[in-house]
């Protein structure tokens, strides 16, 4: 005979499973939804051992880190406070990470592929830096692929 308390008990644990999976099914869809009209769009490729952003108005700069002075040469990735950036991640080489810290901003450079992913700037002072890195170990240098994104 089948106890009615085992049914009532094992019927609760599976619709609160069913509502979990229903609700985590929407999040990762949203999560991973970009945005219809994003401000920015920006390419960025990874080499060894350095970034290279390309902007839509055809500028194209490759930032290369200087580990002693702690600043970068050739360019960075520049976007104005507030704006919603679209970043399209590939590689030119090997497998790299797009990597900004204070930002929550992480996302794999793949050799042909590529990978899609948009955030929000923080509205902060025009000049404001935030780190940008590889945290993907990717060769000898990996240590100073790094970068800056410049708020304009």
């Amino acid at each position: 005979m089948v106890n009615k308390l085992e049914v009532a008990w094992t019927l609760v644990v599976v619709g609160l499973l069913a509502g979990v999976a229903a609700y985590s099914t929407v999040l990762v869809y949203h999560l991973d939804a970009l945005p219809a009209h994003p401000t920015e769009y920006v390419e960025v490729i990874g080499h060894q051992w350095y970034w290279e952003f390309k902007y839509t108005n055809g500028t194209d700069v490759n930032s290369t880190y200087d580990a002693a002075t702690n600043t970068v040469s050739g360019g960075a990735l520049w976007a104005p406070p507030g704006a919603v950036v679209q970043i399209n991640v590939t590689s030119a080489d090997v497998i790299h990470s797009f990597n900004i810290p204070q930002l929550g901003v992480r996302i794999d450079a793949i050799p042909g592929r590529m990978n899609h992913f948009a955030f929000t700037v923080p509205n902060a002072a025009a000049g404001s830096e935030y780190l940008i890195q590889c945290t993907e170990f990717c060769g000898t240098y990996h240590g100073i692929m790094r970068s800056f994104l410049v708020l304009t």
